[in-house]
């Protein structure tokens, strides 16, 4: 019970791991659109967390603005919170270190999922342009 108190705490309190992944500059990292070329490359990449972000990235593709809280995208994807927060933390690094900018190609933001047990959880999002742009680089992959 301590456990899963431990985990609603932290889902609640505290922000994602990796700095910006939002549409707004850190003053780190850059913002820059995804590119076909960008999902391209993506696609390629073999990292387990990686591969773990472009499973999530084909959920939201498949339905593109529409909202999925952490809860949904774990059960959906067959995966556990911490391997999820794991992955966009993995992510957040790869694309400093090989893409230089600090911008996922997805959108998060706080609420609440109706049937979630957690008050407060991520939300994701693609948008219709990139998913269009996802859609395009998996047909060509």
């Amino acid at each position: 019970m301590l456990a899963e108190l431990d985990l609603k705490e932290e889902e609640t309190s505290n922000p994602l791991p990796g700095g910006t992944q939002g549409a707004e500059s850190d003053g780190t990292w850059p913002v820059v659109d995804w590119t076909v070329e960008d999902f391209e490359s993506l696609i390629t990449t073999d990292l387990p967390s990686v591969q773990r972000v472009t499973a999530m990235l084909d959920l939201l593709a498949a339905d593109p603005g529409c909202s999925y809280s952490t809860t949904a995208v774990v059960e959906r994807l067959n995966l556990d919170r911490g391997q999820i927060k794991g992955a966009l933390s993995a992510f957040t690094r790869h694309l400093h270190a090989h893409y230089k900018r600090g911008n996922w190609p997805m959108e998060w933001e706080w609420g609440t999922d109706p049937n979630s047990a957690y008050q407060a959880e991520a939300l994701y999002r693609l948008d219709k342009t990139n998913a269009a742009r996802w859609q395009e680089a998996c047909a060509a992959a």
